[in-house]
């Protein structure tokens, strides 16, 4: 059984680490366009996380013991959430795409309780893992980017901008990846113990190469992300969190000195943040919030259908996705999932949020430092999350569940009720169906991979635009191949 526990375990761990690590800056799939290639390699990611469940009876018992932990109206809640959704993907008109969606934010779920299991066991060791994973990211991340900076000086046809900076589909997508890491690297540099010079001073300079690059991605939803983790994290902690607050300004001073180096003496603009915060409530958001209304009014208790936003008869407008969690829950799930949901979110956040206020610093095991941290990096993805596809890109709904099971694993470790109830066999059962349901699924969406070239030219000419509107992948409009189809679009969208 110690063979199995272990094994699991640094199975688990590895597949996590290696897909924070490399997934972010390095092509494994040259074949596949940059967004594909990170829903593929999430896939293959979420399937070995299944089959770790499936396989492992102590991994499984673990998973519904920290579940059980929940108080019963949250464990009666994420089952209503499932069963709405379930029900509202088999009366969807493209029915596999709907229970795609399900399953897969199933397997992010699983992923996160697995991830609060393993930190109700070894608190200490899997968090120092979790941050020095996501400090090798950011490290490797800066190594493509210093490789892509050179070749840039070195040949002057390759400008020196916000080309330099992606090795993601959309700038707007490495953006969400920062949100949820910042706030975590400054956490990082005050955790690491003051012996530690060079590793604090290395996560230090991530933190404020991070800032860098928000400046140059010219971006506001990451600036506005990091003020509400700011604030929140005062209001919340006070005192406690001056040092992180003092180290995330001192971050972005650096970040602002770098950038006028790096890239204003280039040729590049000072960062338009400002004007750009003008502009909020501009462009197309709120016709897509608006059309997100409209679906809500018209299928109100179980929605359109998980990822229907993106079925052209309901809206064929240049996103496939409204640009904000709420809406699309909304649209799609329905207003009974919604209000559950989001009352979760809301009432779990809040009683998370309380508990680490309250840690003493003699709980080494929490480490209080990096609770101030996550706390931060937890409101700065919600607020995110409000208006952009933060819960919809591959690399992004990774780092929610991590950040999800990280906060999950923190809360209330020493609730009694862990450890008894769900353990007889039709819970698992139950839950090895589920499990297995949603492997099934996702692995089947895989397939779709073959036929990226004619789906894409499908959408060419379904539609009067080349740019193509992601959501699970890059050309995101589900069963845009079947004219029939085509021709339920309504001729004003």
């Amino acid at each position: 059984m110690i063979e199995e526990i272990d094994e699991c375990a640094l199975i688990g761990a590895l597949f996590l680490g290696g897909y924070i690590v490399v997934a972010p800056s390095i092509s494994l799939i040259p074949s596949l366009e940059p967004y594909n290639e990170k829903r593929a390699l999430q896939i293959g990611f979420l399937l070995v996380v299944g089959g770790i469940l499936l396989i492992s009876g102590t991994t499984r018992r673990r998973w519904l013991s920290v579940f059980h932990g929940l108080p019963n109206l949250a464990q009666w809640g994420f089952g209503t959430v499932l069963g709405v959704g379930i029900l509202s993907s088999a009366l969807a008109p493209a029915p596999f795409y709907a229970f795609l969606e399900v399953g897969h934010f199933l397997l992010l779920f699983v992923l996160s309780g697995i991830l609060a299991s393993v930190i109700h066991q070894k608190p200490k060791r899997a968090q120092w893992f979790l941050l020095g994973a996501l400090a090798l990211s950011a490290l490797l991340y800066a190594v493509y980017f210093a490789v892509r900076y050179g070749g840039a000086l070195a040949f002057p046809e390759l400008e020196v901008g916000r080309e330099t900076i992606g090795a993601f589909a959309n700038i707007r997508f490495f953006n969400q990846y920062q949100t949820w890491t910042l706030p975590i690297l400054v956490g990082g540099a005050v955790a690491l113990p003051k012996q530690w010079q060079v590793a604090r001073g290395i996560v230090f300079a991530l933190a404020a190469l991070w800032w860098t690059l928000v400046f140059a991605s010219n971006v506001r939803g990451t600036v506005l992300a990091m003020a509400v983790g700011a604030i929140g994290t005062w209001l919340l902690f006070r005192s406690r969190a001056r040092r992180w607050i003092a180290v995330q300004v001192a971050s972005m001073a650096a970040g602002s000195v770098l950038y006028f180096f790096l890239f204003y003496l280039g040729g590049e603009a000072v960062p338009q943040v400002a004007e750009r915060l003008k502009d909020v409530g501009q462009g197309g958001r709120p016709h897509y919030w608006m059309k997100c209304l409209e679906m809500a009014w018209m299928n109100p208790w179980l929605g359109v259908g998980p990822m229907h936003y993106a079925w052209p008869p309901n809206n064929f407008a240049s996103g496939a996705h409204p640009h904000s969690a709420f809406f699309q829950w909304l649209a799609e799930w329905g207003v009974l999932s919604t209000t559950i949901m989001f009352s979760l979110a809301v009432w779990g956040g809040w009683s998370w949020m309380k508990q680490e206020r309250d840690a003493t610093e003699r709980e080494e095991d929490l480490l209080p430092e990096v609770g101030v941290a996550l706390v931060a990096s937890v409101l700065a993805g919600a607020s995110h999350a409000m208006v952009s596809g933060l819960i919809v890109m591959p690399v992004s709904q990774v780092l929610l569940a991590v950040v999800g099971g990280w906060a999950w694993g923190r809360y209330n470790r020493s609730d009694k009720r862990t450890g008894s109830g769900l353990s007889r066999w039709p819970h698992h059962a139950i839950f090895c169906a589920a499990v297995l349901s949603s492997m099934l699924v996702v692995g089947a969406a895989a397939e779709d991979l073959s036929t990226v070239e004619n789906r894409r030219e499908a959408f060419l000419e379904a539609v009067d635009r080349t740019r193509f509107s992601p959501r699970y992948w890059t050309q995101g409009y589900i069963e845009v191949r079947d004219s029939s189809v085509i021709k339920q679009v309504p001729e004003e969208n």
